[in-house]
């Protein structure tokens, strides 16, 4: 069927490039600022470089939002190639990043119709919810139709991750209620969930290996039975212990769907390496 709109979403999504061109999406890069350099996030830089130039960088990075002229020029982009009238945006949620300003500051420099959903979660929970609105797309769903399912899915999404540190959390201002953390002996290994749209500490585990396994029970306690369960595993320089838990999830859960990614450099300036998680979507 002709689609009836352009999708577009932004790098926190941490989709592979291959995926996002097999599926036709347009993603609006974040920047990563690093020795006074503007880096676009899967343009300039990608996860494995940045981890790679992390582990001996003397100086740290930053991100800065995408800029609001770009985003502009993308969505008239994404409209001219796709000859359609008008494009819907899902974004990161605006409390962990200024996406969500920025696409606003970009409404206003158009012409035409660009609709904004605020996800209000990251990572592969965005990715994986909107590969299922592409889906809608394809099959000729409206805007309306593909707003409804999107804000379904995003709100019955979950984020679990436990980083190898706290500092870059910390450091970036993105800890949340995961600040009483702070400071606790380190055979600690939190697990933290986005609540709201914002870093919340769900429980401390006492080792690694335990909280990659109770992560994978967790699943189980957020899973509905009545929905078909889509789950992403994220690391950021972690792949052996994805693979693993992959497995595990696979061989436990028989998910509808799984997919493995690396986490971006824009997620990575802040939960820092060594980090892994697990996108519920259902």
């Amino acid at each position: 069927m002709t689609a009836r709109f352009a999708l577009v979403t932004d790098t926190t999504a941490d989709l592979p490039a291959d995926l996002i061109k097999a599926r036709n999406l347009y993603m609006m890069p974040q920047i990563i600022v690093w020795e006074r350099k503007s880096l676009r996030e899967g343009i300039d830089i990608n996860g494995p470089d940045f981890y790679a130039r992390l582990a001996t960088a003397t100086e740290m990075p930053t991100t800065s939002r995408p800029v609001p002229a770009d985003a502009a020029e993308l969505f008239r982009r994404a409209r001219e190639e796709t000859g359609v009238d008008e494009v819907v945006v899902l974004t990161v949620s605006k409390d962990v990043s200024g996406t969500v300003s920025a696409v606003e500051e970009a409404q206003r420099e158009v012409d035409f119709p660009v609709h904004l959903v605020d996800t209000r979660t990251v990572s592969l929970a965005l990715g994986i919810t909107v590969l299922h609105v592409a889906d809608a797309r394809d099959q000729g769903a409206s805007v309306e139709e593909a707003i409804a399912l999107g804000r379904r899915l995003a709100a019955g999404s979950r984020v679990l991750f436990t980083p190898s540190t706290l500092e870059f959390l910390r450091r970036g201002g993105r800890i949340g209620g995961a600040k009483h953390l702070l400071g606790t002996a380190l055979n600690i290994k939190p697990i933290l969930t986005l609540q709201d749209g914002h870093v919340e500490a769900l429980e401390s585990v006492r080792t690694r290996k335990r909280t990659l396994k109770r992560m994978v029970e967790l699943i189980g306690e957020y899973r509905d039975p009545s929905r078909p369960l889509h789950i992403g595993v994220m690391h950021a320089d972690a792949a052996e212990e994805a693979a693993e838990i992959g497995a595990e999830i696979q061989q436990t859960y028989q998910p509808a769907s799984l997919m493995t990614s690396w986490l971006g450099a824009s997620i990575g300036v802040h939960a820092g390496p060594g980090v892994l998680g697990v996108a519920i979507v259902q």
